[in-house]
């Protein structure tokens, strides 16, 4: 106890020692913000990337249709899968601004933009995705994109019934005033949901019908045969991620598989897993129990599919971090500055204590209480103030910005309208760990120059 009152008058003896505190206070103050901001924009981006890919993906390769659906039988009945869903994607083309009715159509022409017109029943979907979401949505997300500013009133377009996406009917009276007039009666057309952005950038609304084209091998493979059918615009889905919503677009599966013209109506099996089965597990699983009639590389989680993408989000978190943990090394090196200079200071009380009959370790020990109270009262602080910091962030920034005009986070440039924040208590304990060992470690040697001095060449210093 009473070498704990020595260090505490130590202590308030040197205003000094509030810049070491503050210094280890701002440091992890700031990693704790930076880890933050960076998790939510990992996790954004994770919500970005993934859209409509499930859990695991179970691709058809050469089985047959019985072959398929006995799959499906084997990964329904697993423990550890929630839902599953058969889909069918197919691949398309289509031509930006055409004249009507628009177009999306083969490859070889100038201009072309791919779509894949992705085929799947709603309500097995709701057990593999969070589908509503994709469908609920009641105004335009794009405002500042310069690129559909004339095209705001647009912005509407949504499906009439997310219960059922797909319905669309040519005797409702409803749809026969929304449909171009010359395939008002056109019992054969097929419904389409459209990327919002895409629905835009062809200038489509509702009731708009289209000309969509795919091709299909014949015989050996060396013969491509061109199949088109008349799809109908019911409605537009939104994605956080732009580049889903210009290159995808929903329709009902069977339709689809016949106007591709394919044998099958699914070539690929969306999982889900139930709660706590992570996709890399769930992979694994079924890849154990399908050894037999599926390969390995045709069982693939959502995160192998966006690997790249993921690993580069990844990898500039952990750069960041890297960077801000100097932060906090250069915070506690200040604390090794202020004890030696304090030591040196100290130097005739240490020489009368250890006159005193005083122990050697017993002032080294003082010294290193002085900078563990540093240390901890810092570390302290930088959590509150950090935690503080994160929670208040976009209220913070929103003030700056009404202040000054000056706009650190701009939103026209992201698909979210605020700076994402995600707090991880696990890596916080680590940032924690690593501020409270590199503490002790820059109190340790003016400890141990403290425990070294000798009482008569301490006191003949003075």
């Amino acid at each position: 106890m009473d070498i704990l009152l020595v260090a505490w008058r130590y202590l308030i003896a040197r205003p000094i020692n509030l810049v070491s505190m503050s210094s280890v206070m701002v440091g992890l103050a700031a990693i704790v913000v930076v880890d933050s901001v960076m998790n939510g924009f990992l996790g954004q981006q994770r919500t970005m990337i993934r859209a409509l890919a499930p859990d695991v993906t179970i691709e058809r390769g050469d089985l047959d249709a019985a072959a398929f659906d006995a799959i499906r039988a084997r990964v329904a009945a697993e423990p550890d899968v929630r839902g599953v869903s058969a889909r069918l994607e197919v691949p398309c083309i289509y031509l930006p601004m055409h004249e009507a009715p628009q177009g999306i159509g083969l490859p070889g022409i100038s201009g072309n933009f791919f779509v894949e017109v992705l085929g799947l029943d709603p309500d097995d979907e709701r057990k593999v995705v969070d589908l509503d979401p994709f469908l609920q949505h009641d105004r335009c997300t794009y405002l500042s994109e310069p690129l559909f500013s004339s095209a705001r009133e647009v912005c509407r377009l949504q499906v009439r019934r997310v219960d059922r996406p797909f319905e669309f009917s040519v005797d409702d009276p409803g749809w026969q005033d929304l449909v171009d007039p010359e395939y008002r009666y056109n019992d054969d057309l097929i419904p389409l949901v459209l990327g919002e952005r895409l629905a835009l950038r062809c200038q489509l609304t509702v009731g708009n019908v289209i000309s969509v084209l795919t091709q299909k091998p014949i015989g050996d493979g060396e013969t491509i045969a061109a199949r088109s059918r008349l799809f109908v615009i019911v409605g537009t889905f939104v994605a956080l991620d732009p580049h889903y919503e210009v290159t995808h677009a929903l329709a009902p599966r069977a339709p689809v598989a016949d106007f591709a013209g394919v044998a099958a109506a699914a070539d690929r099996l969306a999982v889900a897993g139930r709660a706590g089965t992570t996709p890399i597990a769930l992979r694994e699983r079924l890849r154990a129990d399908l050894a037999d009639v599926v390969a390995p590389a045709r069982i693939v989680s959502w995160t192998d599919q966006k690997g790249l993408l993921l690993g580069a989000v990844e990898n500039e978190r952990k750069i960041m971090n890297v960077a801000m943990f100097f932060v906090v090394v250069v915070a506690t090196f200040s604390l090794f500055m202020t004890l030696h200079q304090m030591v040196r200071l100290k130097t005739r009380d240490l020489g009368v204590l250890s006159a005193m009959g005083s122990s050697p370790g017993r002032a080294g020990r003082l010294f290193l209480l002085c900078g563990g109270l540093v240390t901890l009262a810092g570390t302290v602080l930088g959590i509150v103030v950090g935690l503080a910091l994160t929670h208040w962030l976009n209220v913070i920034l929103d003030a700056v910005h009404a202040a000054t005009g000056f706009r650190l986070f701009d939103p026209s440039y992201f698909a979210f309208r605020q700076l994402p924040t995600q707090i991880d208590p696990q890596r916080i304990a680590w940032y924690v760990l690593g501020t409270v060992v590199c503490g002790t470690l820059f109190t340790l040697l003016p400890s141990l120059y403290a425990a070294r001095l000798v009482p008569v060449e301490a006191l003949r210093d003075e």
